[in-house]
């Protein structure tokens, strides 16, 4: 083989690797840029679930506080029933003491019940707030990602042409 022709032939696989090295650059950023908008997507959905999480967890935390209080409004329909049927003055003395510690004790509970509803819903919130970090985060990996193709595509073609440069040079 003469060398002109050896010459071409090495021009033409090099141009091919070149251009091969730039085209699998390109789908290589763009697959992970792919990847890191779908875990950015996941991030986000989850960030939705958990912020629906944390409403659900005050509202459970209000609706307990109500049912504690109607409980306790019972509690003390019947203490009261109870000292009436036996004939005992119903609003004063200890039966009214017994009254007032009942309301007291079940307002407690009433307000336990809902504090327990806002700690529950406070740590989803926490919980969405970091989903919602992380989807920033692989926003910026995705675009960083479509970038670092980019430019992994220009250093192969650079690196071709500088190669197929050396090549033609040495035939000359």
């Amino acid at each position: 083989m003469d060398p002109a022709t050896a010459t071409m032939l090495a021009l033409g696989a090099t141009a091919l690797k070149t251009g091969m090295g730039v085209y699998s650059s390109i789908q290589q950023g763009k697959a992970q840029s792919a990847q890191a908008r779908y875990q950015a997507d996941v991030a986000r959905q989850n960030q939705d679930l958990a912020e629906q999480q944390a409403s659900a967890e005050r509202r459970e935390g209000y609706e307990n506080m109500i049912t504690r209080r109607q409980e306790t409004a019972r509690l003390i329909g019947r203490q009261r029933a109870a000292a009436g049927a036996s004939g005992a003055a119903v609003d004063v003395g200890s039966n009214l003491d017994l009254q007032t510690d009942t309301a007291a004790q079940g307002e407690i509970d009433a307000l336990n019940a809902y504090n327990q509803g806002i700690d529950s819903s406070y740590n989803y919130e926490i919980q969405a707030h970091n989903y919602g970090q992380q989807a920033a985060a692989y926003d910026a990996q995705a675009g960083s990602a479509k970038r670092a193709g980019y430019l992994n595509a220009a250093s192969a073609a650079i690196g071709g042409i500088a190669e197929m440069g050396s090549t033609w040079a040495g035939f000359r």
